[in-house]
C-alpha cells in the first residue's frame, strides 16, 4: 500500500533531526507571521505555527527562511498551501528550488 510519503517528489531534510531551530517569514496579503521550520525539500517545506492561529484565508503565500546566509536564494519563495493540520501547515513551492538536496542541507545546516 502507497503512502504519502511513497509519493512525496522530493527527498526532504527533516529540521529536527539535525538539531537545526530554524524560523520563517510567512506574508500573506497584509498578514506577516514567524513560523518554525520543520522540514524542508527543493519542492515545498512543512511548518508549524508558533500558537494555534485560525486557518490561512488564502492558499497563497509568500516564505522566507530567516536568520541563513543563502543569497537570497530562499527569500521571498512564492507557494501554495496544501494542508493544514492544528499548529502545521505543508507548503509547495511555485518553482522547486534549483539546487539539490546536499546544497539545500548545506545552506540551513
Amino acid at each position: 500500500m502507497e503512502t504519502h510519503v511513497d509519493r512525496r517528489l522530493y527527498a526532504r531534510i527533516q529540521l529536527c533531526a539535525y538539531g537545526v531551530d530554524t524560523v520563517c517569514i510567512v506574508v500573506q496579503g497584509q498578514e506577516r507571521c514567524h513560523l518554525d521550520l520543520v522540514d524542508l525539500s527543493t519542492g515545498g517545506a512543512r511548518l508549524k505555527l508558533k500558537e494555534l492561529v485560525p486557518k490561512f484565508n488564502d492558499k497563497r503565500l509568500t516564505l522566507s527562511v530567516h536568520g541563513v546566509k543563502d543569497g537570497g536564494r530562499l527569500q521571498n519563495l512564492s507557494a501554495q498551501i496544501r494542508w493544514q493540520s492544528g499548529q502545521e501547515i505543508g507548503v509547495q513551492f511555485d518553482i522547486p528550488l534549483d539546487m539539490t538536496i546536499t546544497e539545500l542541507q548545506a545552506l540551513i545546516g
